[in-house]
Parts: C-alpha cells; structure tokens; sequence
C-alpha cells in the first residue's frame, strides 16, 4: 500500500506554484485538496471517532442540525461533503418510515464505504452537484462547504437543486478574530505534531471563507434564513484531527457539553459567548415562488 495512503502524516504537498493568475491558482488547490481529501483526509476521519470524548462532541453537532430537520417530510435530504457517512448514519437511525431518503455527495473515494452502511452515496463535487432542478427537499453542508474554493458559487447550486420551501443547512467553522488568534498561537504547537492538520484549501484560504460572503448570496437569492454560533467550550478542546488529552474522555466531553446548553440558555451569557464560537449554523429556506432565474 502507498505509504501516503497507509501513514497520513508522510503527506507532502508539492511546492507552492508561485504568482498565478487567480483562477489557474484556484484551479490547482482544487486538484491538490482532491489528491488530499483521497490520501489523507478521508483517513483522518476515523481518528475522531477513536477517540471516544470527540466522538460524542460530533455526534452533538450532528444532532443540533437534525433537530432542525422535518424528518417525516417526502422527498430526499443530500449531505454535500458526507466522508464516510457518520452524519447520515445518525439521521437514518432517527427518519420515519416514508420520511425523507438520505444520500451522500463526497469529492473524495470516502463515498465508497457508504454502501456497506446501508447508505447511498455518490462521488462528484459540491460545485456541479448530481442532482436535477428542483430534486432535493433539504440539502445539508456540515463541515464541508469551507473545503470549496468558490463555496458562493456552491450556494447558489444549492439553491438550484432545491425544491421551492426547501431547506438549506450550513453548519461550518469560521475565522473570527478569536479564533484567529487561538490558531495563531495554537497552530505552530499542532503542526509539530501533525503536518496534516488541515486541507490544502484550509491552510491557503483560511480567511476567504466568511460569514458576509455566504450572507450575501443567501441575499442575492432571496432565501430567508437565520444565523446562530456555537461551540465554544467542548469542541475547541478535542482538539479535532490532532487530538487531546480531553478528548479521549467520554464523561470529560458529555460535562463541558452540559456546561455549553445551560450557558446557551442564558440570554446575556449566550451573547458573550457567541465572540467565542468556533462554529456557525445558518438555516435558509428556497422561496415558495422562486424569483431568480437560473
């Protein structure tokens, strides 16, 4: 087996290809983050899962969005951006019969494991999505939207797949001054330890990935929606991909998690400590009468 592919960390990028223009620039982190999602990070995503505190951090974000979810509604929920299925496997375990199919979009060959779950699941990019006009009932990005360079336009596909009154579900990190600062300080320690932290597309285009930008072309679309920030305190500690002592403790996690719901029920502690969060979730729903042409 390719050592690249069996060991993550032995992952070297090549060198950085100089003074492009914009779009050939673009064009080759888009390759180099495929050849990266294929050799390492779809490796990557069983670490977080072996480390049972984490695990449970994740399992929490995937519950937040279901929560917001019509389960027993008609129609088909794609997560763009699904790995290995981890998220999917949990929305299957709570969807009523006749309620919403379930299928997966991945760039990466992590797609591929997503049969032997009993899932389905197809390889392409969140930019030119599979699917026909006005097909999917919910569309879902949780985590993966900040791996597509041109992520507007990525939006805006959204929109084109989903039915009039469909729901979009945008649940990502985000670059805040705060953490900013932390990964400032924080990231120089982790890359000793790990050279593979995050993606090609993480690393060159941290800051381009932003709040107003997606704001703005849920404008442009007409798509009411709403924004909310958490993960401020349980997330941020396991360390994610590079791990933590903390991280390893189930009972650790579920406590700092119990920590977070009762701050988020306090109006003004809630306000304080959104300039704290690490993620950001925003529901926007298709107009009934759609008034964009396509």
């Amino acid at each position: 087996m390719d050592s690249s592919i069996s060991r993550p960390e032995s992952w070297q990028a090549p060198p950085d290809p100089g003074d492009l223009p914009q779009a050939e620039r673009d064009a080759h982190f888009q390759r180099l983050e495929r050849r990266w999602q294929d050799e390492v990070g779809r490796h990557l995503l069983d670490r977080v899962y072996d480390a049972p505190g984490t695990a449970s951090v994740f399992e929490s974000q995937f519950q937040r969005v279901i929560d917001l979810i019509d389960l027993a509604r008609p129609g088909f929920i794609a997560e763009v951006g699904c790995g290995k299925g981890q998220f999917l496997a949990q929305l299957r375990s709570q969807t009523l019969a006749g309620g919403l199919t379930a299928v997966g979009v991945d760039l990466s060959q992590a797609v591929a494991s997503l049969p032997g779950k009993g899932l389905k699941g197809v390889q392409a990019d969140g930019r030119w999505l599979p699917f026909a006009d006005e097909s999917l009932s919910v569309l879902v990005y949780h985590g993966a939207l900040h791996h597509v360079i041109d992520y507007e336009e990525a939006i805006r596909e959204s929109y084109r797949a989903l039915v009039p009154g469909g729901f979009l579900y945008i649940f990502e990190p985000v670059a805040t001054p705060f953490t900013s600062l932390v990964h400032r300080i924080l990231d120089p320690i982790i890359f000793r330890k790990m050279l593979v932290y995050e993606s090609p597309v993480d690393l060159e285009y941290k800051d381009h990935f932003t709040k107003d930008r997606m704001l703005g072309v849920l404008r442009e679309l007409e798509m009411p929606h709403s924004v909310s920030w958490s993960d401020w305190l349980a997330y941020p500690l396991t360390g994610c991909y590079g791990g933590s002592p903390v991280g390893r403790s189930r009972l650790a996690m579920r406590l700092l998690l119990a920590v977070e719901n009762v701050c988020a029920r306090i109006p003004g502690v809630r306000r304080l400590l959104d300039l704290f969060a690490w993620r950001i979730l925003i529901v926007a729903r298709k107009p009934e009468s759609p008034c964009i042409e396509q």
